[in-house]
C-alpha cells in the first residue's frame, strides 16, 4: 500500500515536472508570446483533461478579449477572438485578483464558490493557509455561467508589472472538482506565463527601440546626405509619416536671420491653409504646452497635457472607468486618461478640441481627424514644427453576446453568440513612445536645421557686411567674376560703379560712429531700392559702395541708372533728430572697354570716381584712358609721399607779409613745398589734398612748424630784427587731440618764444566745432601764440560767432584781391572786412597782391598789411634771408 501510494506520487511528481518542463522549453524556444499562450491553454486543457482553457487579456477599457483557447469536443464552443464587456467581472473581483492573486472555482451544479488568496489583500504578503473561503454562487453569476454552458470553472489571475494583464480560465460541461495538486500546477504555469509575457514585453520594447534607432538612422543619414536640401526634407517628412503610421504629415521651417524666406513641405491630404504654422491659433497650440505645464512631479513620473478632452472607449460606451492597474495592460499610458508631459502637442480628436475650432474649417472635406505637434525649438530659439495627422477610422468588434446595456443590467445574457459591432468616425490615438520618436525625429530636425542656419550665417557673415547687410567685396568679386564670364558669352556689355560719399568723413567726426553708422545703413537701403533686382550693390569699404549694373545696351542706360542713384540723395537724412545732406561721386567703367577683369573694371571705376570728386563732386564721371593715367600718376605719387618725409624731400618756402605804412617786413608765411627726386618740386595743389586724405598731413605738418620755428630762431641768432613766422594748419591737425601739447614741446625743442610763431586756420575749420576751435585758440592765446583767421569771407562763419575767436589778424582772401579794380562788389567786400576787422580790434591782411593797382585800393580803405608776387613769390630760405635783410619795401610804395 505505501509503496503504491510512494509510486502514484513520483508519477504525479514526474508529470508535473515534464509539464513545467515542457512549458519552459517552449518559453525558451518561442519569442512570439501567442504561440506560448497558445501552448500553454494547450497543455493545460490536457492536464486538466476539461473542455475548454481560454486565456482572456484586458484591454485599456477594462474590456477583456478571449486571444487564446484550447477545446476538447463540442461540448462548449469556441470564443476565440470574442471581446467581453468590462461589467463583465466587477471591479471588487478586480481589485482581489490584484491584491490577493484570488483564485476563484465555481461549481454550477452546488452552488458552491472557492476563493484561494495567495496574498494578504492588505500588505500584499504571500499567506501559507488559511487563504480559502467557500462562498454560496451568486445567482446571477451562476446564470451566466449557464448561459455559456459551463457547469464548473477555475479563474486564475494573471499579473505583469503589478497590474492585472489578464485571466487564465478553465470551463467544464460537467461538474468537477479541483485538486490541489491541478490547481497548483495550473498556478506554476501561469507564473511561466507571466515570464513568458514579460519576456515578450521586452522584446516588443527592443524591437520597438530598435526600429526607432533604424528610423533615427535613417533620418539622420538622410538629413546629413548632399543631395538637395528640398529633396532632403520632403524625404524626411515621408519616412516620418510612414515610421509613425501617419496619413498626412508637414514640415514648416520659419525664416531665418540673413532673409531666408519659410519653407512648408507637404505629405498627403492637407488642410486648405496653406500657411497654417503661421495663424496665432496654431502658435497658441504650440506654445501652450508650456503655459499649461503641470506642476513638478516626483523623479519617474511624467504628464501630458492633452487639449482635447476625454477620448470616448471604443467598446460598450458604459462609462464604466476602472483604474489603470486593474485595466491589465501597462500600455494604458498612452489612453487619453493618462498624462505625460512632453514638448509635442497631441490631440486625439481636434473635433472635439476647443483650442483647436478655429482651425476646424481648414479640415472640411478631410478625413483627418488626429494630430501631433512637435515644435523644432530648444529654449526660446523657435525654428518650426513637424506634425502628423492620422484620418478617422473605422472600427469592428466582436462582442460576446448583443451589446444592450439595459437587458444586461438587469440579468445576465441569454446568449454569448457573436455579435459584430462597427463603428465609424474613430479616432487613433498617439501612444506614448510614437511620441517619444516624433520628438526624436524633431531634436535631429531641429539640429539638422540649425547646423545648416549655421554654416549659412557663417558663410553669409564671410559673405556680407555686418552693418548694411549688403555684399561684401569678397562677394561682389565673386559675382563679377561670373557676370563678365557670362558677358563674354552672351557678347553684351555691363557696368561697375564706384561710389564714395562726399563729406562722410566730417558727419562721423562730428556726430560719432554711431549716427555715422546709422547713415550708413540709411545710405545701404535708399542705394538698394534704387536698383533693378538683377543688379547688385555691395558695400567696398568705409563710405565706399559698389554696384553691378548688367545686361547693358548702351552708356546712356548705365548714366541714367547713375543719376538715379543720385537722385537717393536730394531728400536730407534725418539723424538724431536732426536733417542732414549728405552727397554722392560714382565713377563707371564698362566691360569689355574698360577691362575685361575684376581688377582691371574696379580700378578704373575708382579711378572715374576720384575724377568726380575733381569735378567738384556730387557727380558721374565715366571712364577715361585720360583718367587712368591721371590715377596712376596719383598712385606713384601717393606711394612716394609716404616715404618723402623720412627722404627728406620736403623743403620750406618763405613769403614776406608788408607792412602797407612803412614797407617793412613784419612775418614770414612759411609755405610747404616737395621736392621729389623724380618729378623736380611737385605744387602744393597735387600734394596737400593727398597728404590730408592718407593723414600724412600730420606728421608733415609738425615737421614744418619745427621747420619754420628753427629758421625764425636762426634768424634772430644772426642778429636780424625778431619778426612773427605764419605757419597753416591743415583740419586733421587741427583736430589733433595733443595739438596744444605737440606745438608746446615743438617751441621748447627750437627755443623760439611763443609770441614769433603765428598760427593760421581757415574760415571752415573754425566753424566745423565752434566749441573746439574756442577752447583751442584760447589755448594758443595763453601760450603766446598768434591766430590768423585765413581765407576770410570764402567761408560760411557766423559773425555772432566770430567775436569769441581769440583772433589776432584776418586775412582776405585772394579772390576779392584779384578783381578788386574792376569789380565793384569785390571792393565793398574787402572795404566791409576791414572795417570788420579793425571794429574787433585785428590786424587786416591781404593776400594775392600782384599789381600796383590793388596795392593802391588797399592802402585807401586802411588794409594793415599784404602779401602777395607784387613783393615777392615764395622763396627758399637763401633768397628769403636777403629779403629779410634788405627789410624794406619802400620802393613799391610810392604813390
Amino acid at each position: 500500500m505505501i509503496r503504491r501510494k510512494i509510486k502514484r506520487s513520483a508519477v504525479t511528481i514526474l508529470d508535473r515536472e515534464n509539464l513545467l518542463n515542457r512549458i519552459a522549453s517552449r518559453i525558451r524556444q518561442s519569442l512570439e508570446l501567442n504561440e506560448i499562450l497558445e501552448t500553454t491553454a494547450r497543455e493545460i486543457r490536457a492536464f486538466l483533461n476539461t473542455h475548454r482553457v481560454k486565456i482572456y487579456r484586458f484591454e485599456e477599457d477594462g474590456s477583456g478579449e478571449v486571444i487564446a483557447e484550447s477545446i476538447h469536443s463540442d461540448r462548449l464552443p469556441s470564443m476565440l477572438g470574442l471581446r467581453f464587456p468590462a461589467t463583465d467581472i466587477p471591479l471588487k473581483a478586480r481589485e482581489l485578483f490584484l491584491s490577493a492573486r484570488q483564485r476563484v472555482l465555481v461549481d454550477v451544479a452546488s452552488g458552491r464558490k472557492t476563493t484561494e488568496e495567495l496574498d494578504c489583500s492588505d500588505n500584499g504578503e504571500s499567506i501559507s493557509r488559511g487563504g480559502t473561503r467557500y462562498w454560496p454562487v451568486d445567482p446571477c453569476h451562476a446564470e451566466y455561467l449557464t448561459n455559456m454552458g459551463v457547469s464548473s470553472s477555475l479563474a486564475i489571475p494573471i499579473l505583469h508589472q503589478h497590474h492585472l494583464w489578464g485571466l487564465l480560465v478553465s470551463h467544464h460541461a460537467k461538474p468537477r472538482r479541483y485538486s490541489e495538486r491541478e490547481i497548483e500546477i495550473v498556478q506554476l504555469l501561469v507564473d511561466q506565463m507571466s515570464i513568458a509575457i514579460a519576456q515578450s514585453d521586452l522584446l516588443n520594447r527592443t524591437r520597438h527601440q530598435a526600429r526607432d534607432e533604424s528610423v533615427l538612422n535613417k533620418i539622420s543619414g538622410l538629413l546629413h546626405s548632399p543631395l538637395d536640401l528640398k529633396k532632403i526634407r520632403q524625404t524626411v517628412l515621408k519616412e516620418t509619416v510612414l515610421a509613425l503610421r501617419a496619413d498626412a504629415g508637414r514640415l514648416y521651417i520659419n525664416p531665418d536671420m540673413i532673409g531666408g524666406v519659410a519653407q512648408i513641405y507637404t505629405y498627403g491630404v492637407q488642410p486648405s491653409i496653406a500657411w497654417i504654422e503661421e495663424t496665432d491659433c496654431w502658435q497658441q497650440l504650440i506654445n501652450g504646452s508650456e503655459r499649461n505645464a503641470p506642476p513638478e512631479t516626483k523623479p519617474g513620473t511624467h504628464y501630458k497635457d492633452n487639449i482635447s478632452p476625454p477620448e470616448p472607449a471604443i467598446g460598450d460606451g458604459s462609462g464604466f472607468d476602472l483604474p489603470s492597474h486593474l485595466k491589465g495592460n501597462k500600455e494604458s499610458l498612452s489612453s487619453t486618461h493618462s498624462t505625460v508631459y512632453l514638448h509635442s502637442v497631441s490631440i486625439g480628436n481636434f473635433y472635439q478640441s476647443p483650442a483647436f475650432s478655429p482651425l476646424l474649417p481648414a479640415f472640411k472635406g478631410t478625413n483627418l481627424r488626429s494630430v501631433l505637434i512637435v515644435p523644432l525649438k530648444y529654449n526660446k530659439q523657435y525654428l518650426g514644427c513637424l506634425t502628423l495627422f492620422r484620418n478617422e477610422i473605422e472600427t469592428e468588434t466582436l462582442w460576446a453576446g448583443q451589446n444592450d446595456l439595459d437587458d444586461r443590467n438587469r440579468k445576465p445574457r441569454a446568449s454569448f453568440e457573436a455579435w459584430r459591432e462597427i463603428k465609424k468616425g474613430q479616432t487613433q490615438i498617439w501612444k506614448v513612445e510614437e511620441i517619444k520618436l516624433a520628438e526624436s525625429v524633431g531634436t535631429h530636425l531641429y539640429m539638422a536645421v540649425m547646423q545648416r542656419r549655421v554654416e549659412n550665417l557663417i558663410r553669409h557673415e564671410a559673405s556680407h557686411d555686418r552693418l548694411t547687410g549688403l555684399a561684401n567685396r569678397l562677394l561682389f568679386n565673386e559675382r563679377l567674376s561670373l557676370a563678365l564670364a557670362d558677358t563674354q558669352h552672351r557678347a553684351e556689355m555691363l557696368g561697375v560703379i564706384f561710389l564714395d560719399l562726399d563729406g562722410f568723413k566730417t558727419i562721423n567726426d562730428t556726430l560719432g560712429h554711431a549716427l555715422g553708422d546709422l547713415l550708413l545703413k540709411i545710405v545701404a537701403e535708399r542705394l538698394s531700392h534704387s536698383l533693378p533686382e538683377e543688379d547688385m550693390l555691395a558695400r567696398w569699404g568705409g563710405d565706399e559702395f559698389t554696384f553691378l549694373i548688367n545686361h547693358l545696351s548702351s552708356a546712356e542706360d548705365v548714366a541714367e541708372i547713375s543719376n538715379k542713384i543720385l537722385k537717393c540723395f536730394n531728400e536730407p537724412f534725418r539723424l538724431d533728430g536732426q536733417d542732414f545732406y549728405v552727397k554722392a561721386s560714382l565713377g563707371i567703367a564698362l566691360a569689355p572697354y574698360d577691362g575685361e577683369d575684376v581688377e582691371t573694371l574696379l580700378k578704373n571705376a575708382d579711378a572715374a570716381m576720384y575724377r568726380a570728386k575733381q569735378q567738384g563732386r556730387n557727380n558721374y564721371q565715366l571712364y577715361t584712358p585720360a583718367i587712368g593715367t591721371k590715377a596712376f600718376e596719383r598712385l606713384v605719387l601717393e606711394t612716394s609721399l609716404h616715404k618723402a618725409l623720412e627722404r627728406d624731400e620736403f623743403r620750406i618756402y618763405y613769403q614776406p607779409q608788408i607792412d602797407l605804412k612803412t614797407g617793412r617786413i613784419i612775418s614770414m608765411e612759411a609755405l610747404l613745398r616737395w621736392q621729389h627726386p623724380e618729378l623736380g618740386l611737385v605744387p602744393p595743389g597735387e600734394f596737400i589734398p593727398l597728404a590730408e586724405e592718407t593723414g600724412l598731413i600730420c606728421p608733415i605738418g609738425k615737421w614744418a612748424i619745427e621747420a619754420a620755428t628753427r629758421q625764425n630762431y636762426q634768424w634772430q641768432l644772426a642778429g636780424l630784427p625778431p619778426i612773427r613766422m605764419a605757419v597753416n594748419l591743415s583740419a586733421r591737425q587741427f583736430h589733433q587731440q595733443n595739438l596744444l601739447q605737440e606745438i608746446a614741446q615743438v617751441l621748447c625743442q627750437t627755443q623760439l618764444h611763443p609770441s614769433y610763431l603765428e598760427l593760421e586756420i581757415t574760415e571752415s575749420i573754425a566753424m566745423q566745432d565752434v566749441d573746439l576751435t574756442i577752447s583751442l585758440l584760447q589755448g594758443f592765446q595763453e601760450m603766446g601764440i598768434g591766430i590768423a583767421l585765413d581765407d576770410f569771407g570764402t567761408g560760411y562763419s557766423s559773425l555772432s560767432s566770430l567775436k569769441y575767436f581769440p583772433l589776432d589778424q584776418l586775412k582776405i582772401d585772394r579772390s576779392f584781391i584779384q578783381e578788386v579794380t574792376s569789380e565793384p562788389h569785390d571792393a565793398a567786400i574787402i572795404e566791409a572786412i576791414v572795417t570788420l576787422g579793425h571794429g574787433l580790434n585785428l590786424e587786416v591782411i591781404a593776400e594775392g597782391v600782384e599789381t600796383p593797382e590793388q596795392l593802391e585800393f588797399l592802402r585807401s580803405v586802411n588794409c594793415d598789411a599784404a602779401q602777395g608776387y607784387l613783393f615777392s613769390k615764395p622763396v627758399p630760405v637763401e633768397i628769403a634771408t636777403e629779403l629779410y635783410r634788405q627789410s624794406t619795401f619802400s620802393f613799391h610804395l610810392s604813390s
